[in-house]
């Protein structure tokens, strides 16, 4: 019986540490909304490979260590623009197969799977917050 419960809490845990992001071969399709404190939103629609891979690069670095296809877009974020709502829906054949939203800062929604995201991956934050903003129009 201790045996059993200890087994459950190690899958729990190991669950929790699991990458949650999904993977390319997943995807066809990304839209982000970037909506400002005013309530102004911006958009972008792509289907480029390369697009999706480097996104989905910058988005497993806030849960990996690293991830080859990661960009860094190292602009300073003002202050507004950190407190930002950001939305990355995953696409696979017009059906959401992963919706992302990012927060009040640092709160990271998967699906409905909450993430806080430490003062140790801010520079990562940032930077997939710069990579939404410079494509979003």
């Amino acid at each position: 019986m201790l045996f059993s419960m200890f087994y459950l809490l190690l899958l729990g845990a190991c669950k929790q540490k699991s990458n949650p992001v999904v993977s390319l071969e997943k995807v066809d399709k990304v839209v982000i909304l970037v909506k400002d404190d005013e309530g102004k939103e911006k958009n972008w629609k792509a289907t480029d490979p390369n697009f999706l891979k480097t996104l989905i690069g910058n988005l497993n670095v806030l849960f990996d260590k690293s991830d080859k296809n990661a960009q860094r877009y190292d602009m300073k974020l003002t202050s507004k623009q950190k407190r930002f709502n950001y939305q990355i829906k995953f696409y696979k054949n017009n059906d959401i197969v992963q919706d992302i939203q990012i927060s009040q800062v640092n709160k990271v929604t998967i699906d409905k799977e909450k993430f806080t995201i430490g003062k140790e991956k801010e520079n990562e934050l940032d930077s997939l917050k710069n990579h939404l903003l410079l494509v979003a129009k």
